[in-house]
């Protein structure tokens, strides 16, 4: 959550062309770098957004519907994996954080797409990120590749 990350670019390119757009964030920290952000651009701040916590979701999207009743377009720039595994050899990784990372790196994004389709009356777009590390080795992006 910062103005060099590729969520920015995209959400500032949005802006540009005339989209409103919202932005959430999970937890304090990364609350306290999105509401500059959102000042910035005018972006709604849908607020607190944790994707293993299903009221979380559900909060989030039912700010958005009071706040639009619909949703035009979507951007998943999400993914987590514990610092400390990824370090070292990728078979080294643990079955927990594996199953953490895919959960809320890929799985959530499936648990969004599902809640934003009930929003996107008139259709829609979803996109999600990747990175250039899922088809080269990466020193150190274990995991997450």
């Amino acid at each position: 959550a910062n103005n060099r990350s590729i969520a920015y670019g995209i959400a500032k390119a949005c802006v540009d062309h005339g989209a409103e757009i919202a932005l959430t964030y999970q937890g304090e920290a990364f609350k306290k770098r999105v509401e500059p952000l959102a000042a910035e651009l005018g972006a709604f701040v849908a607020g607190h957004c944790d994707v293993t916590d299903p009221a979380s979701l559900d909060e989030v999207f039912a700010n958005v519907a009071r706040h639009w009743g619909k949703l035009d377009f979507l951007v998943h720039a999400i993914a987590f994996s514990d610092k400390d595994e990824l370090t070292g050899r990728y078979v080294e990784t643990s079955r927990d954080n594996f199953l953490r990372t895919m959960d809320i790196s890929v799985y959530s994004f499936t648990t969004i797409a599902k809640r934003a389709e009930a929003l996107m009356t008139d259709g829609g777009s979803l996109l999600t990120l990747t990175y250039y590390g899922a088809e080269k080795v990466m020193p150190h992006y274990n995991v997450m590749g």
